[in-house]
């Protein structure tokens, strides 16, 4: 349990403090022409941690956790963070969810802050396959999609996303796949002879991880990711009841 929770603490430094206040130099980077890169990059960090499995809670069910996802270098079209020396940079949320009765639907909210920037959102998870006690051997499959709003001190915008993922429902280890894609805004704001300008993109991607059971109702898992062409790691933590 001690490893548990010392994980839950790290994810954030993990997957926010990779570069310390990564979007703090947007101000003296921005131009009209690097807003949708960057925008495709920020999407892909929050599509990131829209699924960790294709299974869904089931009624009546409450699972919350944390998430984090690592950009391992912005997309070379992406002025903003390159021309600002970023490396590799992150964003994590906290998520909580619960299953409605009957219709095979999860609700889920999520959000973060730190360093002056904001994610608040929430989605529905529709469960399209599910395995069973005597159907191991098929896959679990669902469908979700998710809407966020985004905030900083010289940006805000919103990301939509919607994906499908499979997951097999196997003794501790529970391996899963799935695709997505981001449409994600970004705005400009307080950046005098910027404010208003605004950039929109739409991008896909595409996940395979495996998630663990340590212990009973305990899970954890890890992912490699391809955001937008760029390479990325998933890695979160949670309970599950």
């Amino acid at each position: 349990m001690r490893k548990f929770i010392l994980l839950l603490c790290t994810l954030p430094l993990l997957a926010a403090g990779v570069k310390a206040g990564p979007f703090s130099d947007f101000k003296d980077n921005v131009q009209a022409a690097y807003l949708k890169p960057f925008a495709a990059d920020l999407g892909g960090l929050i599509g990131g941690n829209d699924f960790n499995s294709g299974r869904s809670i089931g009624f009546p069910g409450f699972e919350a956790g944390l998430a984090g996802v690592v950009q391992a270098k912005p997309a070379i079209e992406d002025r903003i963070l390159r021309d600002a020396g970023v490396g590799a940079f992150g964003a994590a949320v906290l998520h909580a969810g619960a299953a409605l009765p009957l219709i095979g639907t999860d609700v889920m909210l999520r959000g973060t802050g730190y360093s002056g920037f904001s994610i608040i959102g929430g989605g529905l998870r529709y469960s399209v396959l599910k395995s069973g006690t005597l159907t191991k051997f098929i896959p679990d499959v669902s469908v979700s999609a998710f809407y966020d709003v985004i905030n900083y001190d010289y940006f805000k915008g919103s990301h939509m996303s919607l994906n499908a993922a499979a997951s097999f429902d196997l003794p501790v280890i529970k391996p899963y796949a799935g695709v997505g894609i981001d449409r994600t805004r970004v705005e400009v704001k307080n950046v005098p002879g910027f404010n208003g300008m605004s950039g929109t993109i739409a991008k896909p991607r595409y996940t395979l991880g495996l998630r663990f059971s340590p212990m009973p109702l305990l899970y954890v898992y890890g992912a490699y990711n391809m955001l937008h062409g760029q390479a990325a790691y998933s890695m979160g933590a949670g309970a599950k009841f």
